[in-house]
């Protein structure tokens, strides 16, 4: 299959699963709400009926912000402590999310929303060993490169001529840091697959994929760079349509709103796109 037909089959599926997309979403939606709700709880009682609201709605004002942190920090800082849990909670709901998309991913003609929910409780436990493995990995990555960046950063104003060679020593370094996140991604992708079809222990699975993904590494990043592209391309239409409507009145912002959440939906769609073909290219 040339890399066209592999896009169109990836296309297909992610299209075809639009039912999983919106268990996925509502999932995802479930989440959010949790703290949202209290956020605009917070909010409307201390600066809902303020006249400075309305500066947000034409452009960032930093005073507005910054008086809003200093009368009202405290009402803020217990909704930082429960990111923390939220953040744990999502941990282990993007687990079987994910261990659900994959099976129905690896499985195309037999994915139903049923088969979302069979994959997710079957291959949880399984996936969330993957998933702490390769947090470690991505933990032990970010500790080597960013640790001697950030000690190397303040001397290297002084030793070079200018601050622009900083500038582009941490692109440099946050490219190197995004492609190596990037290989774990596809690493750990692949290897659960492995496990899915065959059954393989952990260990084996994670052998097995590391050396599927040598062999087709190319045609795998190609394949989701095209993928990233295509995200671009809508966060940069999204932009352009903000910028043209302004948010200056409720029908543009519930507008907005409304191709926000489509954007959403169709990423998960496009993550479900995006496994199918890694599915067909790991085999």
């Amino acid at each position: 299959m040339n890399m066209r037909n592999l896009y169109l089959y990836a296309f297909s599926v992610g299209m075809r699963q639009w039912r999983i997309a919106a268990i996925v979403y509502f999932f995802q939606l479930c989440l959010v709400l949790t703290l949202g709700m209290q956020v605009f709880a917070v909010l409307e009682s201390s600066i809902g009926h303020s006249l400075e609201i309305n500066k947000l709605l034409h452009h960032y004002d930093h005073t507005v912000l910054t008086d809003f942190l200093k009368v009202h920090g405290a009402s803020i800082t217990p909704l930082i402590g429960q990111l923390r849990w939220l953040l744990l909670a999502w941990l282990f709901f993007s687990v079987f999310i994910d261990a659900g998309l994959l099976y129905c991913a690896a499985a195309p003609d037999r994915a139903t929303g049923r088969a979302f929910w069979t994959g997710g409780a079957a291959y949880f436990f399984p996936f969330l060993k993957f998933g702490l493995f390769f947090l470690f990995l991505a933990a032990i990555l970010t500790l080597v490169i960013w640790l001697p960046a950030a000690a190397f950063i303040e001397p290297s104003f002084q030793y070079f001529s200018s601050e622009k060679y900083t500038v582009w020593l941490v692109l440099c370094l946050l490219l190197v840091y995004l492609i190596s996140l990037a290989l774990l991604f596809i690493w750990s992708v692949v290897s659960r697959f492995v496990n899915i079809k065959t059954g393989t222990p952990i260990a084996e699975s994670l052998k097995k994929g590391g050396q599927i993904f040598r062999k087709n590494k190319w045609r795998i990043a190609g394949f989701l760079l095209g993928f990233v592209a295509l995200q671009w391309v809508l966060v940069a239409l999204y932009w352009l349509l903000e910028a043209f409507t302004g948010m200056t009145s409720p029908a543009f912002i519930l507008l907005l709103f409304v191709v926000q959440q489509a954007f959403v939906f169709f990423r998960i769609q496009m993550r479900q796109m995006m496994y199918a073909g890694v599915c067909y290219l790991s085999e």
